[in-house]
């Protein structure tokens, strides 16, 4: 299978490196412009992929051009978030980006996302048909202001096969009280007390502050824009993450994740043993796991007492919006519909390596009896389960997520309790959030 150019989830470039806070000024597109080759309106479409992630966007494009003799589209690649806000802010906007789709919420605040509801609203357009997870992460305030072209998802737990056939371990762990008995049955010492192998880090390769909560059901906002962070779920979340860390202890955990290899390099600890079990992202070990392949692939564990939470995850859509400066608004309309006609997200799916987010392609025999997706074919059916959630857009989104990852390490480093570390967040973050609210 082809490589996607997302090596890792959307979720950690979130956690990283995106804090965008931009003051941009509203301005509606205009339907005026140009004209392409043979009188055709020619548009832009910019997407942050570069290399051999490039070409399933421009392959799909290709075909859109030969489809029909109105519009024709050229694409631009390698146009980071930085270019992409430049762009759009100072008059020369694109008619389609392609981005992370945690930018739709500050940009649309700025006035640089349009508003897609128009067009939906007139031409009938059935928003029903698109993985309801992956639709919400395009709404602001709930309204829509993109389309997903496609979606990574964790809801999978990935686990060494050798090592647990040493340890007698038959079947992957169901339930997360499982999961933490496997973990302590798959931890090993050396003769002086250091870990030289974990069963399961809960907070490797990085913290996560989405995919915890909706693994306990739990959420960050209420229909009425009260933040919900320190809700019991969540509390509960947190303090499931650091048993690990009272059962191991903070600094022996720290030294043995301070000579574990990185992930997916030839030291990876999946890979090598020294880590049993791991989160799975559907693009992760894409070599590795199958038949006959060292890495195995399982439902994620959920909470013994909450049996209905089977099949949860966390969904990270890519996002396609139309900027509000957009000169062709209405080609770019029908260039978004095309990308998510059921033929386009197959091969897309095909050629990118990712999750279609057409309910009805997630059934195709193209995919799910092909032996060139085999690897996803768990996903697309696991891409049906109603547990599926992801963090609600919003105008502030990046200053709340920072705030959960900072409050979340303290708790997870013993410094807070789990309630206190979620109560400072609401703290921080209402009166952030009750300035934005409509």
């Amino acid at each position: 299978m082809k490589k996607n150019y997302r090596k890792r989830s959307f979720h950690v470039t979130l956690l990283l490196a995106l804090a965008f806070s931009v003051v941009l000024s509203a301005c509606s597109g205009s339907k005026e412009g140009g004209s392409g080759k043979g009188g055709k309106v020619e548009i832009q479409l910019w997407s942050s992929a570069t290399g051999d992630g490039a070409k399933p966007i421009e392959a799909a494009i290709a075909k859109f051009n030969e489809s029909q003799d109105d519009i024709v589209v050229k694409t631009l690649s390698n146009q980071d978030h930085q270019k992409q806000l430049t762009a759009i802010s100072g008059g020369n906007a694109p008619d389609i980006i392609i981005t992370q789709w945690n930018n739709i919420g500050p940009w649309s605040e700025a006035g640089a996302v349009k508003s897609l509801e128009e067009f939906i609203k007139r031409d009938g357009y059935d928003t029903g048909q698109i993985i309801p997870a992956a639709l919400e992460r395009m709404k602001v305030d709930d309204e829509i202001y993109g389309l997903p072209i496609s979606m990574s998802m964790a809801n999978k737990l990935f686990y060494n096969k050798e090592v647990f056939e040493e340890a007698g371990l038959t079947s992957p762990p169901e339930t997360l009280e499982e999961l933490f008995e496997y973990s302590k049955r798959l931890t090993k010492k050396d003769d002086k007390g250091n870990i030289t192998q974990m069963g399961f880090i809960p907070d490797y390769p990085w913290i996560d502050n989405v995919f915890w909560p909706i693994i306990f059901n739990g959420s960050w906002v209420d229909e009425n824009g009260k933040l919900t962070a320190n809700q019991e779920a969540n509390v509960k979340a947190i303090d499931y993450q650091m048993s690990y860390y009272k059962e191991f202890g903070q600094e022996s955990i720290d030294k043995f994740k301070s000579g574990m290899g990185g992930l997916q390099t030839p030291q990876d600890p999946i890979l090598t043993g020294k880590l049993a079990m791991i989160i799975g992202w559907e693009n992760w070990y894409v070599d590795d796991r199958g038949e006959g392949k060292d890495v195995g692939v399982a439902p994620f564990p959920y909470p013994a007492a909450n049996p209905e939470l089977k099949g949860s995850g966390m969904v990270s859509p890519i996002a396609m919006f139309i900027p509000s400066k957009a000169k062709h608004q209405e080609e770019a309309w029908k260039v978004l519909q095309y990308l998510l006609s059921e033929d386009v997200q197959i091969q897309y799916s095909i050629d990118f390596g990712s999750i279609p987010v057409l309910t009805k392609a997630l059934d195709n025999p193209k995919l799910t009896q092909n032996e060139e997706t085999k690897v996803l074919w768990e996903y697309y059916e696991s891409a049906k389960s109603p547990n599926l959630k992801g963090f609600p857009n919003s105008i502030y989104i990046n200053e709340y997520l920072q705030t959960l990852n900072e409050e979340t390490e303290k708790a997870l480093k013993g410094q807070l309790t789990a309630q206190e570390a979620m109560d400072n967040v609401v703290n921080k973050m209402q009166p952030i959030a009750d300035k934005y609210k409509k």
